[in-house]
């Protein structure tokens, strides 16, 4: 079932797992730990591992989209679940919106990268500049910096078949 996650994130990650939230190899990851830039700690067995919050902390210092992690690690929500509490608490929640919506089936972690590319389907915002999650969790001028923005992609003919 999407938008339920089936296992914990880690408090502590393996030189492995932070190279693939920093879109890294592990090499890239223990280069940082030894010149101190990355902090870590050593198990009895010798392997690093990196706390969340310095994973967090670190990505964040050097402009990484952390995205991802805070979704996997249940800091950020994803829109529908968002949605889904808003709607909860104010009891107005209208069934069936966001299981018909393109991003919750696609799973997607940034709904606003998604409007604007695909054809209109069952959303609860249309304008994410009014949309209280893009509001909350989409970092001014970052890489998924688009919105309503982004022209849509031309309409295919037969002959581009």
């Amino acid at each position: 079932m999407k938008g339920k996650r089936k296992e914990k994130i880690p408090r502590a990650f393996t030189t492995g797992q932070a190279a693939r939230y920093c879109f890294v190899t592990s090499e890239t990851i223990l280069n940082w730990i030894r010149s101190h830039r990355l902090e870590a700690q050593r198990t009895a067995g010798g392997q690093y591992r990196i706390r969340l919050e310095e994973l967090l902390r670190f990505m964040t210092e050097n402009g990484m989209d952390t995205g991802a992690l805070e979704a996997d690690s249940g800091i950020r929500p994803r829109c529908w679940e968002f949605h889904g509490r808003i709607s909860d608490r104010y009891g107005s929640r209208p069934e069936g919106t966001c299981t018909r919506c393109l991003v919750y089936r696609a799973g997607a972690l940034n709904c606003w990268e998604l409007h604007g590319f695909l054809p209109v389907t069952s959303r609860r915002v249309d304008d994410c500049g009014k949309c209280p999650y893009a509001k909350k969790y989409r970092r001014p001028g970052g890489p998924d910096n688009r919105f309503n923005d982004t022209p849509p992609l031309p309409e295919r003919n037969d002959h581009d078949r």
